[in-house]
């Protein structure tokens, strides 16, 4: 075994790999270690398998969370609950990815996840509301980050030249115009000058606003 290699040297070359391709189904502990120098046998003392390193790599990300102060109610306390779990995803590559296919079984993760529920009871929010209320909140975001980065690669793909997805651009934008849709028209072009984060924590709003009508 390597006496310099470690499980965080392991889990920050996962990191760089996902960073230079942003693709988590092709992350594998060969090419941690190949990224590494060293032979893949190695990383087994350290990281079980790749579910194993998924895991600690989900830890890694809950761990730079850096949870709000108490705000003057639950409503703005929430909401920047959200707004710092929006910026720490936007730290690492493939962290919603990495959420979605691995169990909050860490203690951060654990602690903030009853610190936020603990929030929502002690606002009045029965359990059960207080569980819908942080699963659709984690969907809202889940969603909104995935959709953003599958449209950068659908994107990126236009920008290398790839002609059929150009000709489907234009088709939309040209089915669009002629047949007058004017409200998909406003909303392309809202869409096209709102930053991805202030959309975000405007739709926030709106849902925790709506929250409201269960007090």
């Amino acid at each position: 075994m390597d006496s310099k290699l470690s499980k965080d040297k392991i889990i920050q070359a996962a990191f760089q790999l996902l960073a230079e391709n942003p693709e988590l189904e092709k992350l594998s502990m060969r090419k941690v270690a190949q990224k590494l120098g060293i032979q893949a046998p190695a990383i087994y003392w350290h990281v079980e398998n790749k579910q194993a390193l998924l895991q600690s790599m989900a830890e890694e990300i809950e761990n730079h969370f850096v949870p709000p102060k108490p705000q003057k109610n639950w409503k703005e306390t929430i909401y920047a609950y959200m707004e710092n779990y929006y910026e720490l995803y936007q730290q690492y590559p493939c962290a919603i990815e990495i959420e979605i296919q691995t169990i909050p079984s860490y203690p951060s993760r654990l602690r903030n996840l009853d610190a936020i529920l603990g929030i929502l009871n002690e606002a009045g929010f029965s359990i059960e509301l207080s569980y819908m209320t942080i699963t659709s909140l984690q969907h809202l975001l889940f969603g909104m980050l995935m959709d953003s980065s599958e449209e950068k690669k659908l994107y990126n793909r236009v920008m290398a030249g790839d002609d059929y997805l150009k000709k489907q651009i234009i088709l939309m934008k040209q089915y669009v115009q002629d047949h007058e849709l004017n409200n998909i028209s406003a909303s392309i072009q809202y869409r096209q000058k709102e930053k991805q984060k202030d959309f975000f924590m405007k739709t926030l709003r709106v849902f925790l606003n709506g929250l409201d009508t269960f007090l």
